[in-house]
């Protein structure tokens, strides 16, 4: 286990409160405070303030944040509750807003699917029942958000925009969250897109491939592909995490229930992303799959699932949770290494499994609501897996932030967590704001940890 230091996160200029959320893409952390701050993390993990934004924006509680580093632009989706969703998108150089994007419906709870090459995203939306489609529409809008942004006196249009084809709209009234029905999962440097859709109790998904054609407005339906659940007595088999390995290879998770929890497990695909072949499956893991990590520098997929092994028969006051970690071979889907660590064991739930994006020398690490951490060298773990206490199951860990965690995350060398977040709470669709229970908001704070 590496040593690691425990750091106090500095504050920003200005900054009033404590710090209550924040988002780490390597090395940029954003940290909301009663003003949202931007830092820049280096390899010598150090802490650099680079701007405070222009415009406070709530943290998205669907989309996560995406960062343009070729284009220095940080995008923030935010879902309005009184009119239209919005991308606003602010610079690293300055914090200025540069542009608002307005979007129409609502933003699904998806993350927004962005390619770096030449700054185009697509965002899953939802329009709301009307006469001519009495259950809603989902859609999948393309934007291209450098042209909008470099060019700010320009009108805003969508490049092109693409729903279930006619045999499938039965689908939006059988929803029970819009991205069952449509939700993005792939975006070629050609333009083709690829996404899945099923329904909560379907026991499928289908693969929806569109070619893009000569122009924005020409791109049809041409391949589809029906994927069935391999558990005997699957009721529900959902999407769950996608990764693409390369530029033609696209790592699929689809989650297969039969109804005990302990029966649950996660299907993990290859698909060929130019003829939607699947290329191979792995051995089905058990649980549902919560991260999916790919390291070029081994050629492996990391994945981490938790799987509830609770004895229902026992009279026990929370459940257990056994959370593996899965090393497979990324060519072709032979499992490496798998070991678990177990909730009872350890005495807290596992909050984050994390790779850290070193890929010269990879590590591996959970880390506790109850602030203990686990690190390893993915080499390490391959071949040994978890450093265990003595003869029992408990994984030796290191008890690190003093205070309960409700989410982590991990940079070259440095683990920032956040303890004590303000609750969010979630309408559900159909829903109104008068349904929202009243939740106590706690004051939070942002801690950091370096190896």
């Amino acid at each position: 286990m590496h040593s690691i230091a425990l750091a106090e996160l500095p504050t920003a200029k200005n900054a009033e409160g404590p710090a209550h959320d924040f988002f780490l893409s390597y090395p940029y952390l954003l940290v909301w405070t009663d003003q949202v701050d931007v830092w820049r993390l280096s390899d010598s993990a150090d802490l650099t303030h680079i701007i405070t934004l222009e415009v406070y924006v709530t943290k998205p509680s669907g989309p996560t944040p995406i960062i343009d580093h070729a284009r220095g632009l940080l995008i923030l989706p935010e879902p309005i509750r009184v009119g239209p969703p919005q991308l606003r998108i602010f610079t690293l150089r300055n914090g200025g807003l540069a542009r608002d994007i307005e979007l129409y419906g609502r933003l699904a709870d998806v993350d927004i699917q962005y390619r770096q090459a030449d700054g185009h995203a697509l965002v899953l939306l939802v329009e709301d029942a009307g006469a001519s489609q009495p259950h809603g529409k989902t859609s999948i809008v393309e934007v291209d958000v450098a042209r909008i942004v470099s060019n700010a006196g320009s009108s805003i249009s969508f490049l092109s925009r693409v729903n279930l084809p006619p045999h499938l709209n039965e689908r939006e009234k059988l929803r029970d969250l819009p991205p069952l029905v449509l939700e993005p999962i792939s975006f070629g440097k050609n333009g083709d897109i690829i996404a899945t859709s099923t329904t909560r109790r379907l026991g499928k998904v289908d693969l929806l491939y569109w070619q893009a054609g000569p122009s924005t407005d020409d791109r049809q339906l041409t391949k589809t592909l029906e994927l069935l659940p391999g558990l005997e007595g699957c009721k529900s088999m959902l999407p769950a995490r996608h990764l693409a390995v390369d530029d033609s290879t696209l790592v699929l998770c689809t989650h297969e229930d039969a109804g005990p929890a302990i029966t649950e497990r996660t299907s993990v695909r290859a698909l060929d992303t130019s003829s939607l072949a699947v290329r191979w499956s792995a051995k089905p893991i058990p649980g549902q799959v919560r991260t999916l990590h790919h390291i070029p520098s081994l050629d492996v997929l990391v994945l981490s699932a938790a799987q509830d092994v609770t004895n229902h028969d026992e009279d026990r006051e929370s459940l257990q949770i056994r959370t593996a970690i899965v090393v497979l071979d990324a060519r072709t889907g032979d499992r490496r290494a798998i070991h678990a660590v177990d909730s009872d064991a350890q005495g807290s739930y596992v909050v984050d499994c994390f790779v850290s994006p070193d890929w010269d020398n990879p590590v591996v690490g959970l880390a506790w609501q109850n602030g203990d951490v686990l690190t390893v060298g993915l080499n390490k773990f391959i071949a040994d897996g978890f450093e265990r206490e003595g003869e029992g199951e408990r994984a030796r860990t290191l008890a690190l932030f003093p205070a309960e965690l409700i989410a982590a995350s991990v940079g070259r060398k440095e683990i920032v967590t956040v303890a004590g977040v303000k609750k969010h709470p979630v309408i559900s669709e159909g829903g109104r704001e008068d349904d929202v229970p009243d939740w106590e908001e706690e004051e939070g704070k942002v801690m950091f940890a370096k190896w």
